[in-house]
């Protein structure tokens, strides 16, 4: 059996600019410039530089580092899920974890130490360099963190947790700036090559903003009584930031809790349908249907989950 060129193209297409920029800013070059002829213009990696000093830990794995992340990443969820959530595991047919998986991302590990940092009970210096971390993808981490540092305002290890954060930021900040302090500018340069090669648009833009109203509505009145524990950090972190394609929506892994029932496999079958192609007309529909699908899995209007949550 023949695979599609389309998924041999896809196949690690992220992680190979990942260890392409680490290996050019290794050598002394701009991460954040033109890279190869396969990639094309400049801005093809965006990560703020904190980003470099991990993925830096891969580059001399080569082409194995993609397995050992994907590796990685699902030994993690597994870890997160096995007690009490095992009926996640059908969401290895959701198309925004395929997706993510097959081309290399980082968003699912992200959203993963995040949501082990939130689960866990006592909050202390070392949950504070995980979400530092984090923080390495901003537009994933920023509002979760936010809402960490707000839930543990009167925590008596608030303090080791923010000084986790802070210390983790600069661990993080120290090797790419002492080699080229000049490469924060670089950055937010590229920030604009970036949206110049890359179609990024937010959930709520055009057309999408009816579907995310709809979204906001449904997922209120099924988490009636429980507003403070129903997620809101990870669902606005899918509606809010401008995305490039649909393996962004892994952020709503938190809130999934399959059932058993039509509901769950329509919603699933409607996150199969939104896959592309991405346009200035379908990329907002596509971001804002699968935090539509979202409420589906979880059950619809059903509030019971075969599952304790974590």
């Amino acid at each position: 059996m023949q695979i599609p060129e389309q998924i041999v193209q896809l196949h690690a297409a992220d992680w190979r600019v990942f260890m392409t920029s680490v290996m050019q800013w290794w050598h002394g070059g701009n991460p954040y410039g033109f890279l190869t002829p396969e990639f094309g213009r400049p801005g093809a990696f965006a990560y703020p530089p904190t980003a470099l000093s991990w993925l830096l830990l891969f580059l001399p794995l080569g082409v194995t580092g993609f397995y050992i992340w994907t590796f990685f990443q699902i030994t993690l969820w597994w870890l997160l899920i096995r007690r009490h959530l095992r009926s996640q595991l059908v969401l290895l047919c959701w198309s925004p974890l395929v997706y993510h998986l097959l081309i290399g991302q980082t968003t699912l590990a992200i959203v993963l130490v995040l949501w082990a940092t939130t689960v866990a009970q006592r909050r202390g210096f070392w949950w504070g360099a995980a979400a530092a971390w984090s923080l390495t993808k901003p537009q994933v981490a920023l509002l979760p963190v936010i809402w960490l540092l707000w839930h543990d305002r009167n925590r008596s290890e608030r303090n080791m947790f923010r000084a986790g954060i802070f210390t983790g930021t600069v661990a993080l900040a120290l090797p790419p700036t002492i080699s080229n302090p000049g490469i924060w500018l670089d950055w937010l340069h590229s920030l604009s090559d970036y949206r110049t090669r890359t179609l990024q648009m937010a959930p709520w833009q055009g057309y999408g903003i009816l579907i995310i109203f709809a979204a906001l509505l449904l997922w209120y009145y099924k988490n009636r009584g429980r507003q403070a524990n129903a997620g809101w950090q990870w669902w606005f972190s899918a509606a809010i930031f401008p995305q490039t394609a649909l393996y962004s929506s892994a952020v709503l892994l938190p809130l999934l809790r399959p059932q058993r029932n039509y509901w769950t496999i329509a919603g699933l079958g409607m996150a199969s349908l939104m896959i592309g192609p991405a346009t200035e007309l379908t990329l907002p529909l596509i971001l804002a249907g699968h935090i539509l699908a979202a409420w589906f899995i979880c059950g619809g209007p059903q509030v019971d989950s075969l599952d304790k949550t974590s």
